[in-house]
Order: C-alpha cells, then structure tokens, then sequence
C-alpha cells in the first residue's frame, strides 16, 4: 500500500474492557456494540477489526461461523464514518493474503465516510495508489450501490429493534 496503515499486534489480545484473545470474546464484545452509536467504541473496533484480519491470515485460522466477526466490525466501523478507517478497511479487500476475505469482504465498507470524502481523504494523505484504485471500483463494480449495500448489510446483522442476529459462538 502506497501509505501506511496501522498495523496490528495479534499477541497483545486484552484491552482494558474486553479480553479479545478468541474469534468467541470478539463476537462477545461486539455484541456490546450499539448500532445506534457504535462511535464511543471506536477504538476498540478498531482493535478487533485487525485481530480478525490477522485472525484470517495466520495459519490457525478456524472454521465456522467466526468468519462473519470481521464483516460485522467492517460494518460497524462503516456506520460510524471515519475516513481514517478506509485503509485498513482497503487492506482487508484488496491488500490480504486471505483467498476468502479478498473475494467475500465488500468493498463499499471502505466509504462509510461517503465517497467523495473517502477518495479525497485518501488523497490528501498519502494513499493515492488505493484512491485511484477505488475511484475505477466505483466507475466499474459498485452494485450494490454503497446505500444499498448499507442497507442490506443493516438487515443481515440486526433485527429492525437493533438486536444482533448472529449467534454466540
């Protein structure tokens, strides 16, 4: 990638509220995750995002349903908007070693920001490789559109009361 994104430490697994050692505790903690606001966890989606991806790509990866962790925090890091999440949302996409996540993790989760934000905070810091990359994304393959990928991806993970649908591990 043409700028530097952050890079996770897979063996540091406890943060102060949550122990995130197992595909299980993330989903756990996840779960606690407001939809209506998943903003004041920020931080620690942030922290499981890469924990997941670092998750897929190491040998140890598990099999069942712990792979749907990663898009659901890719989800949640889309509701709350941050650009400064389309890297690392970039890397699980087109930057991971992992066969299943390059061709099942959707690249609309990269605009959370909305589009032209995205591409230009992109720009404006370093990453011009992935802007351009995204810009013909979005000229050549967005269907589902980024609203209606959003809105779909609402129905998967929740119930219209806002109740996680996915089962505990």
């Amino acid at each position: 990638m043409s700028g530097t994104w952050p890079v996770s430490v897979y063996s540091a697994f406890v943060n102060d509220r949550y122990d995130l050692s197992t595909p299980r505790s993330r989903r756990e903690a996840l779960r606690l995750v407001s939809l209506d606001d998943p903003a004041p966890d920020h931080a620690l989606l942030r922290q499981i995002f890469d924990y997941e991806l670092a998750w897929r790509e190491s040998p140890e990866e598990g099999a069942g349903d712990e792979f749907e962790n990663i898009y659901l925090c890719a989800f949640l890091l889309f509701v709350i908007g941050d650009p400064a999440d389309s890297p690392r949302l970039y890397r699980a996409k087109f930057g991971t070693s992992d066969f299943d996540l390059a061709t099942g993790f959707d690249a609309q989760a990269i605009f959370g920001a909305g589009r032209s934000e995205t591409l230009q905070w992109l720009r404006t810091s370093g990453f011009a490789t992935e802007e351009a990359r995204l810009t013909e994304w979005l000229a050549r393959w967005e269907d589902p559109t980024v609203d209606e990928w959003a809105e779909f991806k609402r129905g998967y993970f929740y119930s219209p009361e806002g109740a996680l649908l996915l089962d505990p591990l």
